[in-house]
């Protein structure tokens, strides 16, 4: 899966080489001739990583969507989403009106998107609270109690770009004629009598397939059908949408797993006990640990002028770009501890260590006889980090030799909110000794002859 990059790699060596022995390097001018400089490339330092759980809760009352679904493999375990939503009241006219007409009530749920396998039934099951929802702020951890019994289901391809890009629910013609009634009556002129006759919903996933379907608030909800009894008989519809409480469960199951030891917070799971891969799962709270053990005794070559460029590879074990779990656009890159806790200060990126050590997910085109193919040959993808300053200051014992973290950035790096759909992305990532999709750290290093 790798032979096109490591090709690439021997050839920007070879062309690194060659242009220092002309004479082109300014690292290193001020002790040796630059006629004498040539660039070593060294790629086997000792790399450690393991996966590692970080307990915390997040709000999902906040985020513009709700999520329903389920993931499961073999080194995970099980996670599902389950979603709990409100009806929220919509003005109208209907109080005392007997010239409109009902003519259907649907639940809808408007895709926001589909995060997994789109080619597999997705049955999903509303099911009604039993009371109304509390308008506060809710968590990944929190729940409310619902009937057991499914109010309303239905099996569908989760497809969001198909030309209806809703699911939509017919319900029961008793239970549309009575909503009808008491709108023209004036039984239900608020959020609050609205609730008293619906409690709002639970949202459920049940199949085995493993995806996320992201529904928007804003445009889901009851849309009530209805048409004037005069000459022209004009036919409109109104929206009573989720949008006004709602949030996400997010419930993880590591049982089973070689995850499952992980009780503490200073737990790890070594990437030898995970077919050598650790994981990123951010809204199971995995996150990567990642420590390089010898790098503050590396043994300096003769004539070690300085670290012309030192590169952190991370390579998610991907084969095609339609693999069903697109990685996060981007990693970072924290300082750690014994309890894998997110210290304040920040990794130092690029060649001046000014910059947050960020990368952004690369996948490259491969190619075939006949032309691009990206979704038929494995990828060429990585994300790369530039920690020249970092690991030079190691190398010259100004900077202590950290444990690291590798996660998605925090909403202060982002300084914006993170969504439940990037919470939800997850890579794997292949250690040192996978066959095929190894992380490493490439140093290029100045030396004289």
């Amino acid at each position: 899966m790798r032979t096109l990059w490591y090709a690439g790699l021997l050839l920007l060596t070879g062309m690194v080489l060659f242009s220092c022995q002309s004479g082109d390097l300014r690292v290193g001018q001020s002790v040796i001739s630059p006629q004498e400089l040539f660039v070593q490339s060294v790629d086997t330092l000792t790399l450690k990583t393991s996966t590692v759980m970080r307990p915390d809760s997040f709000l999902t009352s906040g985020d513009a969507n709700i999520v329903v679904g389920r993931w499961s493999d073999a080194q995970t375990g099980k996670m599902t989403a389950r979603a709990f939503a409100a009806i929220n009241y919509a003005s109208n006219s209907f109080q005392g009106q007997t010239n409109q007409r009902l003519d259907s009530l649907v639940l809808e749920l408007t895709y926001a998107y589909v995060y997994g396998d789109t080619t597999s039934a997705f049955n999903i099951s509303l099911h009604t609270l039993d009371k109304p929802l509390v308008y506060q702020a809710y968590y990944n951890t929190n729940s409310v109690s619902y009937s057991s019994k499914p109010y309303l289901q239905k099996t569908v391809l989760p497809q969001p770009l198909t030309l209806t890009r809703k699911i939509s629910f017919r319900l029961p013609a008793d239970v549309e004629q009575t909503f009808f009634n008491k709108l023209v009556n004036g039984d239900i002129v608020d959020a609050t009598t609205l609730a008293e006759y619906f409690p709002g919903f639970a949202l459920n996933c049940n199949s085995t397939s493993n995806a996320f379907a992201g529904f928007a608030t804003a445009s889901s909800g009851l849309r009530l059908y209805y048409h004037a009894t005069d000459v022209d008989l004009a036919q409109s519809n109104l929206l009573f949408p989720m949008s006004l409480g709602y949030f996400t469960q997010i419930t993880n199951d590591l049982s089973g797993t070689p995850l499952s030891v992980l009780k503490n917070r200073s737990d790890a799971v070594s990437s030898r006990l995970t077919n050598n891969t650790t994981f990123i799962v951010p809204s199971a709270l995995l996150h990567t640990r990642l420590e390089i053990p010898y790098l503050d005794q590396f043994a300096k070559p003769d004539g070690y002028a300085d670290i012309n460029k030192a590169t952190l590879v991370i390579s998610p074990i991907r084969t095609t770009t339609k693999d069903n779990s697109n990685p996060p656009g981007y990693l970072a890159l924290f300082f750690t501890n014994t309890q894998n806790d997110i210290l304040p200060t920040a990794v130092p990126g690029g060649a001046g260590g000014t910059s947050s050590a960020i990368a952004q997910y690369n996948p490259q085109t491969t190619f075939v006889q006949n032309g691009p193919d990206t979704g038929a040959l494995p990828l060429v993808d990585s994300y790369s980090f530039d920690l020249t300053y970092y690991i030079g200051q190691i190398i010259k014992r100004k900077l202590a030799n950290q444990p690291l973290l590798l996660s998605i950035p925090t909403e202060t790096q982002l300084q914006t909110s993170l969504t439940l759909r990037e919470r939800l992305q997850r890579v794997t990532i292949g250690d040192q000794l996978k066959a095929n999709d190894q992380m490493k750290v490439q140093l290029f290093i100045t030396s004289g002859n």
